[in-house]
């Protein structure tokens, strides 16, 4: 029976101060201390109600009644926002060598600086917890924190050869602690180490050994973390029965905390096995959860989904939700490494800053001073070019290989392809009657195979080229084309015949419109002057189609080119590109 916290207060506060033995810490804290692993809630209530009295004990009281106030918040998971509290927490018990406190206050000073954004000064004060640690007051619970804390870090900074070791470390010592639950979670973050170095046996190895101990110890909620994990692992792995086994038992054991996360699972699944309806159930459960980032994932699935159909609207719809939310998501990603950089700039900086008073008559140490603090600004500036100049590289690479996929694509339905294909064709038969001079019947089987291949890929390719001007022929003949192609100059074109054109030219060149919006995402204008180019209308009647100035057509047709091949172009290079598609 899991009592109510404030009940578990009131029966346990008179045991405290009714207790014969001597502390030497109010009662109250001692209690505060012991309900900060259980109920960390209760204790938080404890240390507010002792504010008033704790300004009145010793240094001592107080440097106590602070660590447990920051230990307290870690425990109920609220986000440490600053470090003057556990500073000077810190510079009390350095001062002191306090043996006892030290390596829980070096912990959270880590725990602090980790959720400041300042990874290098968090692992700092993590390994300096380690070395407080004597071989007399060795906390293995905690150097089991310390190494999950460690671990963890590397994997955010993708040290990944470093974690699996850290992690196993953790495990030793929650073995010695005999902490079955901390043993459980260890061994998950060794299969996920193992995971982002590709090392596949490893991975399910350690996530197969935590399922095992979860199971043994007949704790639903780590079994339900652990296979939910596995299960996509599996998937992304390829390895659908395992993935389907494992997410069954997840499912039958998820908290409504974790439903999110299982049905990101869920939903890419049933994605990769083709059971599209079950996957657009699951996609649209994640729309309902208030974070951007599974929005983001939902709206992704289900115009992937709706894309696969032929639902060429739905898809364009979700398409647009999917960059609303993937432009939030990267503003927060953006946010995230700024805030971090500059967490790391004001912890150097009060630290200069503080030498700086110190030394306040000695004028080369002010202008010393100064001097770093440029470099550090300079060092500033460069980190955030270098992060945006980074992401912005990327970025072209990742542009750069959607456009050779594109080119490729259609080259391998293209005539230049059915007739690189004959030639090679031509060189099997010469080789052919080679192998047949010299009686060698198993190159004569290979050749023959060969040749069978090309041969059914030219079969292919004419189909395709075949239903494709089928296709444009419908297109040519519709009534929608003729009207945008002998529009005159003042015509009334509604929302519909443009919904009309883009359904009938998606419809002749495959997906037209969602491969443009794959390599830019493009507003309403710039998406209907390349339809316009699609079907063949000149640049001044595209004009007065839409209600822009030539000039204007002009300038995003450049913009555009710009903007997808990421160098100058003109106007008619974006033309030919777009009538090659």
């Amino acid at each position: 029976m899991k009592w109510p916290e404030p009940l578990l207060i009131i029966i346990l506060l008179p045991l405290y101060f009714l207790s014969c033995d001597s502390k030497p810490y109010p009662q109250v804290l001692q209690l505060a201390d012991s309900l900060a692993n259980t109920c960390p809630d209760s204790a938080i209530v404890l240390l507010e109600q002792f504010k008033n009295s704790a300004s009145q004990e010793s240094k001592e009281t107080q440097m106590y009644y602070q660590l447990l106030t920051i230990k307290a918040r870690d425990k109920a998971y609220i986000t440490h926002t600053s470090d003057s509290l556990i500073l000077e927490v810190l510079h009390y018990y350095e001062k002191r060598k306090d043996k006892k406190h030290l390596p829980e206050a070096y912990y959270y000073a880590g725990r602090i600086y980790r959720d400041l954004g300042d990874a290098p000064q968090a692992l700092d004060y993590f390994f300096k917890a380690i070395d407080a640690f004597s071989n007399y007051n060795r906390n293995n619970k905690l150097m089991s924190r310390i190494y999950s804390q460690i671990g963890t870090l590397y994997l955010y900074q993708e040290v990944y050869d470093k974690a699996p070791d850290v992690f196993d470390k953790a495990y030793k010592c929650n073995i010695l602690a005999r902490d079955s639950i901390g043993m459980t979670y260890n061994l998950r973050d060794i299969g996920r180490a193992f995971s982002t170095q590709q090392q596949i046996d490893s991975a399910i190895h350690y996530y197969k050994k935590a399922n095992l101990l979860a199971e043994k110890i007949q704790n639903k909620h780590l079994k339900c973390i652990v296979n939910n994990e596995l299960s996509g692992y599996y998937s992304k792995l390829g390895m659908y029965q395992e993935a389907y086994q494992t997410m069954q038992i997840a499912s039958s054991l998820v908290k409504p905390q974790n439903r999110p996360a299982q049905y990101t699972v869920s939903a890419r699944y049933y994605y990769h096995i083709g059971q599209l309806d079950s996957a657009a159930y699951y996609y649209s459960k994640l729309l309902l959860v208030n974070n951007c980032l599974y929005k983001q994932g939902g709206y992704q699935g289900l115009a992937n989904i709706a894309r696969y159909k032929g639902e060429y609207k739905k898809a364009l719809s979700y398409f647009d939700k999917y960059i609303v939310y993937s432009d939030s998501v990267q503003d927060i990603t953006q946010s995230e490494v700024i805030r971090k950089i500059h967490a790391l700039y004001n912890y150097q900086y009060k630290e200069k800053e503080n030498n700086r008073l110190q030394h306040l008559a000695n004028n080369y140490q002010i202008w010393n001073i100064i001097f770093i603090s440029f470099f550090i600004s300079l060092t500033l500036i460069f980190a955030v070019y270098w992060q945006y100049h980074k992401r912005k590289k990327q970025e072209e690479l990742a542009q750069q290989r959607r456009i050779k996929r594109m080119q490729e694509e259609q080259y391998n339905q293209s005539l230049a392809c059915i007739e690189e294909n004959r030639r090679q064709i031509k060189k099997l038969e010469q080789s052919l009657q080679s192998a047949e001079i010299i009686k060698s019947s198993l190159n004569q089987d290979l050749l023959n195979l060969q040749k069978k291949l090309i041969e059914k890929s030219n079969e292919q390719i004419i189909a395709k080229q075949e239903f494709r001007e089928q296709g444009i022929s419908i297109l040519k003949k519709s009534p929608i084309y003729h009207k945008f192609l002998e529009a005159e100059q003042g015509i009334k074109i509604k929302k519909e015949d443009w919904q009309e054109l883009t359904h009938s030219i998606n419809e002749a060149y495959t997906d037209f419109t969602l491969r443009l919006l794959d390599l830019y995402p493009m507003k309403t204008i710039e998406m209907q002057v390349c339809l316009l180019i699609k079907i063949g209308v000149p640049p001044t009647q595209i004009a007065y189609i839409t209600s822009h100035t030539k000039q204007a057509i002009t300038s995003i047709r450049k913009r555009l080119y710009k903007k997808v091949f990421n160098m100058d172009g003109s106007p008619e290079d974006w033309d030919i590109f777009i009538n090659s598609m």
